[in-house]
């Protein structure tokens, strides 16, 4: 099983070697470096700590993870049914899972290093007086954000193969970018609320003047500790891959019909 997953790993990784592909990998690496660059050399005084942090979180940790993942994990199962490869793949002893377990490391793994590149080289360049510690607090956001977006957009890729971009679309924007901002229970279901609780923890951005953080702040990343918000960010992929399975092992799927669309 386990030289199954490896062996459709290394196989999406030699199939992501061509020419579109690395340009993509290129953009996603350039464009935090480009963002910061046109920012640091075109504004009149270089902006506070807090102002890096924030912009940088936004672009790679969130933007590059989230858009990387989206890409690479969403059409896992919908690209072999277009293929007319599945059947084959179904027939084969835990070959529907190998694929769904290569083909999420492949995402993860695709992913990571361009968002450290762009990371390494605009942190230099924002010149924010804290580098390393804004390079260390990125990093883990980073390496804590690529496995939990791509589990949950393969795992929504396994659930409704047919529009499987369609609703990684809606779930980003609805989930991600709106209910993160809803200062209830509901927005601690997502990830960037655990990733901009770490952010304002190990970045320590607490300068908020005499009265400390504002309530609405508070409410936004909450008061659980650090270790608690990784923990449910390590937890959040085996639990959503083994649902994942889970349902790739109960469904069955059609390629006739995925041809159809």
């Amino acid at each position: 099983m386990i030289g199954n997953v490896i062996a459709v790993l290394l196989f999406e990784w030699k199939r992501a070697l061509t020419l579109p592909r690395m340009a993509w990998w290129g953009v996603l690496a350039v464009f935090p470096v480009f963002i910061v660059g046109l920012i640091r050399f075109l504004a009149i005084e270089n902006p506070p700590r807090e102002v890096w942090a924030g912009l940088l979180y936004a672009m790679i940790p969130m933007l590059v993870s989230m858009l990387g993942t989206l890409l690479w994990a969403t059409p896992a199962i919908s690209t072999e049914l277009e293929r007319r490869s599945w059947v084959y793949l179904a027939v084969r002893p835990n070959g529907g899972t190998a694929v769904l377990l290569g083909k999420y490391l492949a995402a993860v793994t695709w992913v990571i290093p361009p968002a450290l590149i762009g990371l390494t080289i605009s942190v230099p360049l924002a010149d924010s007086g804290d580098g390393w510690r804004l390079w260390w607090t990125m990093f883990r956001l980073v390496c804590l954000s690529c496995p939990a977006y791509g589990a949950i957009y393969l795992l929504l890729g396994t659930l409704l193969p047919r529009r499987a971009l369609v609703l990684a679309v809606a779930y980003t924007l609805i989930f991600e970018m709106l209910v993160r901002f809803i200062p209830a229970v509901i927005n601690k279901l997502t990830v960037q609320f655990r990733l901009q609780a770490l952010l304002f923890d190990w970045c320590d951005i607490s300068d908020f003047g005499p009265g400390g953080r504002p309530t609405g702040v508070q409410v936004l990343i909450g008061s659980d500790p650090a270790w608690q918000h990784v923990g449910v960010l390590l937890l959040l992929p085996p639990v959503l891959l083994t649902i994942a399975v889970a349902i790739l092992r109960w469904s069955e799927f059609s390629a006739s019909a995925e041809s159809d669309v």
